[in-house]
């Protein structure tokens, strides 16, 4: 006879009732993390987010149709990573986006307040260095983080 419920890594699963409970540590995962990754679920699956936010968060997914259930909550975890992840680019490229975005502001702008052509090119300087502080471009043309080029092993 199979078991009615098993634990794998941070997944409880629940077959006879039909549920998989994510216990996620919202030290590593924000509640930003975790609405977003349910978010993505909210047409296939009924969702229950529980637990104390200081501790752990507790995700129970009960499918609407037919699927496997530890399967389920792994695909749950993958998006956990991958809106943490979008997160952190996000930060870490936001100086970037606001420069962009205030130049292209201002290119249109022709009131006396706009940047003057100096103005503008320091801006453009500013972009290329951030960038390029970023990341360097690979021998295969392919670009990683600055960080990883000048680790010393």
């Amino acid at each position: 006879m199979e078991e009615d419920i098993f634990i794998i890594d941070n997944l409880e699963v629940h077959k006879k009732d039909n549920f998989v409970i994510v216990s996620v540590n919202p030290k590593l995962y924000p509640l930003e993390v975790i609405y977003s990754a349910a978010y993505v679920f909210i047409n296939d699956v009924y969702i229950v987010i529980d637990g104390n936010p200081d501790e752990e968060i507790l995700i129970r997914l009960r499918p609407k149709s037919n699927k496997n259930l530890e399967e389920l909550g792994r695909e749950f975890n993958e998006q956990l990573l991958n809106y943490m992840a979008y997160i952190q680019r996000s930060m870490k490229n936001q100086s970037i986006r606001e420069i962009l975005i205030k130049r292209a502001l201002d290119t249109n702008n022709q009131s006396p307040t706009s940047q003057s052509p100096k103005e503008l090119y320091l801006d453009t300087k500013r972009i290329e260095q951030s960038i390029q502080k970023t990341y360097i471009d690979s021998p295969e043309s392919i670009s990683r983080p600055w960080e990883s080029k000048n680790q010393k092993d």
